[in-house]
């Protein structure tokens, strides 16, 4: 439902003047938001009241913010990324994650890792959510809230191919990582090959030179759609064998089908 022109919630309280461009724009994303398809800004500006002129320059200044995002259509605009982005950490701060804790935890403890839940926050940036530490005297610290680049770590070998990103969001995000041992962009993408094969990707000290990160993808039942979600298990590098990194990798399926569940929608 779309707010009338220059109303305010009932419950709002001011304390200051309010700003009208203000909420032209906030009432242009909530419009936005209801439209489940394209629409131009003339029909905007009849929906709400609003000045073709203004209505025009807001929703061009919210396309240059990643806001809106110009249709295949002529003229004709959609949600953008900067906005769904918003949506998903919104949500992702509101799940409840206490039914997969008890699974990371015992994965953590069992492999002596530490267990870790990733969203994605931006077409490039992974947020942590989620981080079960094992009880060992030296152990890998991560704290929640840390945000790392979306190719890094065993999350960036699933992401490379399966975070849907078009060409140049992948050749940005590549060249926004400082890798600690060489790689090319063509051997990140075999590496994402194989884990696409496998089902769980691996960063041998890429990332940095003494650890190693492998991760499973988080798949919701929704066909074709890109992968928002990744668990994985970081540890010393060398610290365990190949053979004994496809069973910790086994051990995370059931923590990301966990997860699966809790965002299934």
């Amino acid at each position: 439902m779309t707010l009338p022109p220059a109303s305010l919630p009932a419950s709002a309280t001011l304390l200051g003047k309010p700003v009208g461009a203000s909420q032209n724009t906030m009432r242009l994303l909530g419009y936005a938001s209801e439209q489940l398809g394209a629409w131009s800004s003339a029909e905007a500006a009849r929906s709400l009241g609003l000045n073709p002129s203004t209505c025009f320059n807001i929703v061009q200044t919210l396309v240059a913010g990643g806001y809106l995002a110009p249709a295949e259509a002529a003229k004709r605009y959609t949600v953008g990324p900067a906005l769904r982005s918003l949506a998903r950490q919104l949500v992702a701060q509101s799940l409840d994650l206490s039914p997969v804790r008890p699974a990371m935890q015992a994965v953590a403890d069992r492999w002596k890792v530490t267990v870790t839940l990733w969203h994605r926050r931006s077409a490039n940036r992974m947020e942590l959510i989620a981080v079960a530490t094992c009880s060992t005297a030296v152990n890998i610290q991560m704290p929640v809230g840390q945000t790392l680049p979306i190719l890094v770590g065993g999350m960036g070998r699933i992401m490379a191919l399966q975070g849907g990103l078009s060409a140049p969001q992948l050749q940005a995000a590549f060249d926004e990582v400082v890798w600690h041992r060489p790689l090319a962009l063509d051997a990140l993408l075999a590496q994402a090959r194989q884990a696409k094969r496998l089902g769980w990707g691996l960063d041998d000290g890429y990332m940095h030179r003494s650890v190693t990160a492998l991760a499973v993808p988080v798949l919701r039942k929704l066909p074709g759609a890109p992968v928002e979600y990744v668990c994985s298990a970081t540890m010393f590098r060398h610290q365990y064998a190949r053979v004994a990194l496809l069973s910790i990798a086994e051990a995370l399926r059931p923590v990301a089908a966990s997860l699966a569940a809790i965002v299934k929608d």
